[in-house]
């Protein structure tokens, strides 16, 4: 019998017509709700947003080191990077972590001028694929997956996006103990990164 530490949350990614949206819940769990106000989901660069799954220390230096890395890259290229660029270099700090015994996943999107919006979803087992139109991750994902593969549907407007990432975190609060706190969600286009909504959403028991 092991003691393994059980954590959980839940990330969310999908496209909209001119832009993809990237989101995570706020909760933190060991044996227990550790915090219900850490942020998962980061600038990367001026054009790319990720979010940040795992044990907790190693995701806070492996965003460090990732936005350096980045950087670097765009004053080496003299332009903004690549979503599948900044996807490579974040794949490849998983796989140096999973050696290390950490465990990382992240979902990413982004714009940039030569492949329009992308988005991406790095396991960790190392793995990367691009999704299209949409992927969830974490152990509240099980739930969220159902939603959206019966209500999204291609080229949805801004609003119709909300109102679909609203109903994902209500269904994945009430059924993951593990996902909540509220969540936070960023919005990428051609025109740059916005930040649409930080709420917590509520949810009512209901008998059945």
């Amino acid at each position: 019998m092991t003691n393994e530490i059980k954590t959980g949350t839940t990330c969310i990614g999908f496209l909209f017509k001119g832009g993809v949206i990237v989101a995570a819940d706020r909760r933190i769990t060991t044996y227990k709700i550790e915090s219900d106000s850490f942020t998962k989901l980061f600038d990367v660069s001026s054009n790319v947003v990720s979010t940040v799954a795992g044990h907790v220390s190693a995701a806070q230096l492996f965003l460090r080191n990732l936005k350096s890395e980045v950087k670097l890259l765009e004053m080496k290229k003299e332009r903004n990077a690549r979503v599948m660029e900044v996807a490579s270099i974040l794949n490849s700090y998983q796989l140096g972590a999973r050696e290390s015994g950490a465990v990382l996943a992240s979902i990413m999107g982004g714009y940039d001028e030569k492949d329009g919006v992308s988005l991406f979803e790095l396991g960790p087992d190392g793995s990367m694929l691009n999704h299209r139109p949409y992927v969830a991750d974490g152990s509240g994902s099980i739930f969220v997956k159902s939603v959206l593969d019966t209500v999204y549907k291609p080229n949805m407007s801004e609003k119709e996006s909300l109102d679909l990432l609203e109903k994902c975190f209500k269904v994945a609060f009430k059924n993951d103990s593990s996902s909540g706190g509220g969540y936070i969600a960023k919005i990428v286009t051609k025109d740059g990164i916005r930040e649409v909504q930080r709420k917590v959403v509520k949810t009512e028991l209901v008998n059945e």
